[in-house]
């Protein structure tokens, strides 16, 4: 039987719990949907974005890490942090690198380069991690 979107995105979160890069962040690894609104904490979300059901299974899965922007002149004007995600850029890169499939039933690789995005609204930033996956259900 296919995995579900959900048990994909569950697993997937679990090796993220489960990570160094989970221990460098202040927050929590979350699923799509449940981070907490007014968070100003470095958490990860884990987004089940698509997949097919076939005997192997394949898709993409979005992980994002927010990080509160700064006021490094105390003068109200917010900024990225771009030590702070760029260190977590790398930390991603790392761990998506120590992803094996002698570890999980999952073979991934990055789907495009790790990158940053704004989220003005509400004054973070996140690092963009696009894995695609490969997934053999043995039936």
């Amino acid at each position: 039987m296919a995995k579900t979107g959900k048990q994909i995105q569950g697993d997937i979160r679990r090796m993220l719990r489960e990570s160094p890069l989970a221990s460098a962040i202040s927050g929590e690894v979350y699923r799509n949907g449940l981070r907490p609104r007014d968070s100003r904490q470095e958490d990860a979300v884990v987004t089940f974005t698509t997949g097919t059901p076939d005997e192997v299974q394949e898709g993409v899965v979005t992980i994002n890490i927010f990080v509160p922007d700064t006021d490094p002149y105390d003068n109200g004007v917010m900024v990225e942090d771009t030590e702070r995600t760029e260190e977590l850029e790398s930390l991603a890169d790392e761990w998506v690198k120590n992803l094996s499939a002698a570890k999980s039933s999952y073979k991934f690789r990055l789907l495009q380069t790790i990158y940053t995005e704004e989220e003005e609204a509400i004054n973070q930033h996140f690092v963009v991690i696009k894995l695609h996956y490969r997934y053999y259900n043995g039936e």
